[in-house]
């Protein structure tokens, strides 16, 4: 139990075996040991150099068994490192945990939505569909903009946090740990990214857990088309693309499409072009035009980014008062990953 969490305050740092044992002044072959379940009582002073090394407290080494945890999916571009990847899958796994010793204490909102079961290929329309029940269940008319969708999403039962760490190769993560066993489903965004990419990334992950939960056997290539094609059918449905999006397209229509729905310019090209609002020479055309202005990495039309309200409040519920480091320790978390969690 202890070596697990050692592991998972490793990870959380982003750190190998190695560095972790030079940072706590130990040998790689003890925490190699540590980890494997082979020392599983290790001494007082071990432990505090593995805390201080990671920022984790002492406490967090104590806390039992950590929750089952499904691989997930994340966002992410192929270059992107395993050791980015490792590390926030730890630290949704710690926050799961949170998350699970909370539901005894409060009342998080009931989970509306119920992932896809069949495992025959989806059709983009069969997507479409999925998307307009969505926003159905999420309370949003189907040609208006969604205005939060981290809200929207916490609102239908799911943890949406924005992780302190930032990664230029990665997006989100998306997990559904016991699904089926009153489990509730996780949406982490990686920080430090504009306001509409973290907004497709919710959405993304959102179709990842209604669209590869129960379908776990998907192409992992197919998966992704599916989870784009998703977000993109969620943040701007077909009726409001129709509506909005009309002859000739231009990127500054595109811009005034953006500035209404928080979705950025070049996935509402894509949008277009997969309900056949323009071809694909067209699109090809449009992507050039944002390359040619270096619009592909940062687009004009601010997007506020937002901020997920629900985890602040579990955090705050089971912390109690105190300093920052304080309530920290009360919950088993680096004190800087709680500071950004925890405000609302």
């Amino acid at each position: 139990m202890i070596g697990e969490r050692i592991r998972l305050a490793r990870e959380a740092c982003r750190m190998t075996q190695s560095e972790l044992a030079s940072a706590a002044e130990l040998s790689q072959a003890a925490i190699s040991e540590l980890e494997a379940g082979r020392l599983s009582d290790p001494a007082e002073a071990t432990l505090d150099r593995i805390a201080k090394a990671t920022s984790f407290p002492v406490s967090f080494f104590y806390h039992g068994p950590l929750p089952d945890f499904p691989e997930g999916r994340y966002r992410r571009l192929q270059r992107g490192s395993s050791k980015v990847d490792k590390q926030v899958r730890a630290l949704s796994r710690q926050i799961v945990e949170v998350v699970e010793r909370s539901e005894t204490q409060l009342r998080l909102p009931p989970i509306a939505l119920d992932p896809v079961r069949d495992a025959n290929p989806l059709t983009g329309e069969a997507i479409e569909v999925l998307a307009d029940r969505t926003r159905s269940a999420f309370g949003i008319g189907d040609r208006d903009p969604i205005p939060n969708i981290s809200r929207a999403a916490e609102r239908a039962g799911i943890i949406v946090v924005r992780l302190p760490n930032y990664a230029l190769d990665h997006d989100g993560f998306s997990a559904w740990p016991d699904y089926g066993l009153d489990g509730r489903p996780l949406i982490a965004v990686v920080g430090g990214k504009s306001g509409d990419r973290d907004r497709f990334t919710v959405a993304h992950e959102l179709g990842h857990l209604l669209l590869h939960t129960a379908r776990a056997a998907t192409d992992p290539k197919d998966a992704e088309r599916e989870a784009n094609r998703f977000a993109g059918a969620l943040l701007v449905s077909r009726a409001a693309a129709k509506d909005a999006i009309r002859a000739p397209i231009t990127l500054r229509v595109l811009m005034n499409v953006k500035a209404r729905y928080g979705m950025s310019i070049a996935a509402i090209a894509r949008r277009a072009y997969d309900l056949g609002l323009i071809t694909r020479d067209q699109y090809g055309s449009l992507m050039r035009q944002l390359s040619a202005r270096k619009w592909r990495h940062m687009e004009p039309i601010e997007v506020e980014p937002e901020r997920p309200v629900l985890i602040g409040k579990i955090l705050a519920a089971l912390s109690g008062s105190g300093s920052t480091s304080e309530r920290a320790e009360r919950i088993g978390m680096q004190p800087f990953t709680y500071s950004a969690l925890a405000t609302v």
